[in-house]
């Protein structure tokens, strides 16, 4: 009887450490892979054409803050740091159908984002997009590949050879796209979150390449 309850003690207790585990992976430990593109400004194979009318231009402050979390992703947190962006020099590019916005995409130049408190030196000839956004309704409309397009002539006009951007890993659609058009993989980025802790390792040889000419 006495074995028993011993018996029935450890299994409590390895049951009980178990839960525990699984709640600090759930809730405070992760470990992650993003992969990083980069797209050669010469090359860029992407198909431009959408049966939707549109028109680019650069988005101001008041445009950051006319879009709403519900539609456009972004809180009232997310508007002050994309117009603290703009005000470092990075740009918006907005398309906009009929009057609205349905899609935008930043660019920065000289730098790649790794969090939002740290960035990587890129060559003088990479830009780095980031923060792509199409509304729901326009998706499976070519209006990010169209977007894309844009960027990529507006860069090279500007003496730019490459646009850099990553990808979460498990982001299908966004790697599917990228697959679709000239889109060349140079690495990835490992994410580990640990207690509120943050770690984002980048091999060294994937940044000599980026910062080489």
């Amino acid at each position: 009887m006495e074995m028993k309850k011993q018996t029935r003690f450890k299994t409590g207790i390895f049951t009980f450490i178990m839960k525990v585990i699984r709640y600090i992976k759930r809730n405070y430990f992760s470990v992650s892979k993003t992969i990083i593109f980069e797209l050669n400004l010469d090359r860029p194979g992407l198909n431009s054409f959408t049966e939707l009318d549109l028109y680019f231009r650069l988005a101001t402050g008041e445009d950051i803050l006319s879009m709403d979390k519900e539609n456009y992703d972004y809180d009232e947190k997310a508007k002050q740091y994309f117009i603290n962006r703009l005000e470092k020099g990075d740009r918006c590019i907005l398309a906009v159908h009929r009057n609205k916005i349905i899609s935008y995409l930043w660019v920065m130049n000289g730098l790649m984002e790794l969090t939002e408190y740290r960035h990587i030196i890129l060559s003088n000839n990479r830009a780095f997009s980031y923060k792509e956004f199409v509304l729901e309704e326009y998706r499976g409309k070519r209006v990010h590949s169209t977007i894309y397009a844009y960027l990529a002539n507006m860069l090279k006009n500007e003496g730019k050879c490459y646009v850099v951007s990553t990808v979460d890993a498990d982001n299908k659609l966004s790697l599917m796209t990228r697959s679709r058009s000239n889109f060349k993989v140079i690495g990835n980025i490992i994410r580990i979150r640990f207690f509120g802790f943050s770690y984002d390792y980048l091999k060294k040889k994937y940044i000599l390449y980026l910062q080489n000419e």
